[in-house]
C-alpha cells in the first residue's frame, strides 16, 4: 500500500470514528449495529492512533498503535440518542481471561456515545462483548463481535 492511499485510509477512518463519537444520531454508514426491536446500538473498535489529535486530547486518550477504542452509540427509532448504561470486556481470541472496558460517555449537543480504551493484541483477533442496559425493567441485551488489529511494517 503507498503512502499516499494510507494516508487517506487513516483520514476517512479518523473521520468515520469522529462521527461515530460526535455525532451519533446521523444516519450510519460503516459501523456495524445490532438492533433491539426499534433501537439500534452502533459500535465501532479501532486503534487510538486513527483519532485526530485534538480529539484525542479533548477525551484524554493517549494515540497509540498499541491501543485500542471501542465506541457506542445508541438510537431509538426517532433518531434520538438514549444514555444507556453499559458494561463490556475484551479478551484474544484463544487466549485465557478476559479484561473488563471502563466505559466513559461523551455528551455533544443532543448526541451521547459512550467509550472505552483497551490494549490492542494482534496475535489473534479481540472478541468484544459489551451488555447494554436497554430498559431499566428488563435484562441487558448483549452485543458481541470480533475485531482483528494488524500492525503496520
Amino acid at each position: 500500500m503507498n503512502v499516499k492511499r494510507a494516508s487517506h485510509r487513516r483520514y476517512a477512518l479518523a473521520l468515520s470514528l469522529l462521527a461515530l463519537l460526535v455525532l451519533p444520531t446521523a444516519p450510519a454508514q460503516a459501523q456495524q449495529f445490532e438492533r433491539f426491536g426499534d433501537i439500534e446500538a452502533h459500535y465501532s473498535a479501532i486503534t487510538t492512533d486513527f483519532l485526530p489529535e485534538e480529539m484525542a486530547r479533548r477525551l484524554d486518550i493517549q494515540r497509540s498503535p498499541h491501543q485500542g477504542l471501542v465506541s457506542l452509540s445508541v438510537r431509538d427509532a426517532d433518531g434520538q440518542a438514549l444514555n444507556v448504561a453499559t458494561e463490556g470486556s475484551v479478551s484474544v481470541v484463544g487466549k485465557p481471561g478476559e479484561t473488563p472496558l471502563a466505559f466513559r460517555t461523551l455528551r455533544e449537543g443532543d448526541g451521547i456515545s459512550r467509550y472505552a480504551t483497551f490494549a490492542i493484541d494482534t496475535s489473534a483477533p479481540m472478541r468484544f462483548r459489551l451488555s447494554l442496559q436497554l430498559d431499566r425493567n428488563a435484562s441487558p441485551e448483549a452485543v458481541s463481535f470480533l475485531k482483528r488489529f494488524y500492525r503496520d511494517q
